[in-house]
């Protein structure tokens, strides 16, 4: 922030607040809501998700775990990183993000970190995304058969997997963040 301090700039008040979309795939509620200097703004749709751990899993042999799958609002299969929400039985983000890998993957133990805490958009949305960071791990199962996820996994050397990323091979914006946050941390503790 340039001269002014977190925390300077006044939260809109909120007159009221209503859920005008209640699914198990999305939640939208609609605040009515009054700035600071008086404007109304209403409604201002809210996005309600469950908060999400992203796993940027690297393998005993230096690979990057990706998975792809099909993506309907782009109509694409697109390369990420093994990702999902995190359920209320988890007991923390490290947890879920355990759970997620070998579900996905069928890859678990290793090192893990967490390594940020970001806000897929927090301007409309309310879920935090936790970039997780597991270093060393191997396969120990089978990924899990879901029938809304159909994953093709692959295990991509690192520097390939940042040249992927870099030319547009990833365009999941958070998968990317992860990335940039994740890999240069794994680095500076080898060192």
């Amino acid at each position: 922030m340039s001269e002014q301090e977190e925390g300077d700039l006044p939260p809109w008040q909120v007159v009221s607040s209503r859920r005008v979309i209640d699914d198990p795939w999305l939640r939208v509620r609609a605040d009515d809501c009054v700035t600071a200097e008086g404007v109304r703004i209403a409604p201002f749709f809210i996005t309600e998700h469950p908060d999400w751990a992203i796993v940027v899993a690297i393998d005993e042999d230096d690979r990057l775990l990706l998975v792809d799958q099909y993506r309907h609002g782009w109509g694409i299969t697109s390369r990420e990183l093994p990702t999902g929400a995190i359920d209320p039985d988890d007991a923390n983000p490290v947890a879920a993000g355990q759970r997620e890998l070998i579900e996905e993957t069928g890859y678990g133990g290793g090192e893990w970190t967490l390594v940020a805490t970001l806000a897929p958009n927090p301007a409309n949305q309310s879920n935090r995304c936790y970039a997780l960071l597991a270093s060393g791990v191997s396969k120990l199962a089978e990924p899990k058969d879901e029938p809304t996820e159909r994953l093709r996994l692959s295990a991509v050397p690192v520097p390939q997997a940042l040249a992927i990323a870099r030319s547009g091979g990833i365009v999941q914006a958070m998968h990317v963040a992860a990335l940039a946050m994740a890999l240069p941390a794994r680095w500076s503790s080898e060192r």
